[in-house]
């Protein structure tokens, strides 16, 4: 590691996280979470303010998807506190949060691919009843490549195509919190472009977002504010715009320059 960062913790410390200005619509305190023996995930706290776009960067292994899938209810803490609008959610299951308005867009997409377009928006949106149709029109509207394709399998859409559908499918279910797990992941640099237009867009129109990434500058200069995961842990946060231009953070914690 290269030179020091000034006010870097002692090693094995959990590290407080600044805070926010705002209400957050979520928080997570001293969130832990194992693998049998292994610890994925020790003591992370962070705080997202509704409105906010907020990242988590570091490298592949970090525990960034484990502390998503822990928030979004697809895996149980150890220990911790995950409150989602005021109240306790860590023990919710993810179909519960998805009614709440806590919806994940997984990491490798995980869409149907033997079912059509249309299908997988669908089942996006189980739990929207007789609003199902008019929040399947909005998307449609907003992905207009999705309403052409509405009628073939989603497998037979391209890599680019697949990622706009594992979101717009999110979108159904009309979130409050969009948390997005390497939305870039394997995607061509033209297609990661038209993948962050559609993130600012979402974020534009009120809907928070928490967003997992390894393309760290992207994430970065995209965020209100970011958190650094290295083995489990934050080791560093702040204002995105400070994170991004601080380049012994992206050098010591990122390994990338």
């Amino acid at each position: 590691m290269s030179e020091p960062i000034a006010g870097e913790p002692i090693a094995g410390q959990p590290i407080p996280s600044e805070p926010i200005a705002g209400q957050p619509i979520l928080s997570v305190e001293n969130l832990s979470v194992s693998y049998g023996r292994v610890d994925a995930v020790r003591n992370v706290s962070f705080e997202v303010p509704a409105g906010a776009l907020v990242t988590l960067v570091g490298a592949n292994g970090a525990g960034k998807t484990s502390i998503l899938n822990a928030v979004s209810g697809l895996l149980r803490p150890r220990g911790g506190v995950i409150r989602f609008k005021g109240e306790d959610v860590t023990r919710d299951p993810a179909h519960k949060l998805v009614k709440a308005g806590l919806v994940q867009v997984p990491e490798g997409r995980e869409i149907l691919g033997t079912l059509s377009v249309a299908e997988n928006l669908s089942l996006g949106g189980w739990h929207r009843g007789s609003t199902l149709a008019a929040s399947v029109a909005r998307v449609y509207e907003r992905f207009p490549v999705l309403h052409e394709r509405r009628k073939l399998q989603a497998g037979a859409l391209s890599g680019g195509e697949q990622q706009m559908l594992a979101i717009a499918r999110a979108l159904v279910a009309e979130p409050e919190v969009l948390l997005l797990d390497e939305p870039s992941m394997g995607l061509a640099p033209k297609i990661v472009d038209e993948v962050f237009a559609v993130i600012a867009e979402i974020r534009a129109g009120g809907t928070t977002v928490i967003l997992v990434e390894q393309n760290a500058r992207r994430a970065l200069a995209a965020a209100d504010y970011g958190y650094v995961v290295e083995t489990g842990a934050i080791t560093h946060s702040g204002p995105a715009r400070e994170l991004l231009a601080d380049e012994r953070v992206i050098e010591a914690y990122l390994g990338i320059s």
